[in-house]
């Protein structure tokens, strides 16, 4: 049960995500409760790619043994999606991905 308990922080972390003003859910009105419903489905739906897309990048960086400098300057292989969402901008450097 304790395990259980210390592994609802990641799903914490994952409505964290949801709530973020870039996702924008603070600007959608919606009336009728099956349209309420299928909006919490859909934001469901995505905080699961989110996940899954972030884990495939783990792993994939783990099994090359490489990493992307994380806001510190300091070498990660566990990078957030966010983060790495961040290194495509265009107007962001490009020196943070690092190959060995």
């Amino acid at each position: 049960m304790l395990s259980n308990y210390k592994e609802q922080q990641s799903v914490e972390r994952g409505f964290g995500f949801l709530k973020d003003p870039l996702f924008l859910t603070d600007s959608v009105f919606l009336k009728s409760p099956h349209r309420i419903e299928a909006l919490g489905f859909i934001m469901g739906l995505c905080l699961l790619v989110y996940t899954l897309g972030q884990r495939q990048i783990r792993k994939t960086l783990k099994r090359l043994k490489t990493g992307v400098k994380n806001q510190l300057g300091r070498l990660t292989d566990r990078p957030t999606l966010r983060w790495i969402f961040q290194c495509f901008q265009p107007t962001f450097r490009t020196s943070n991905v690092v190959y060995k």
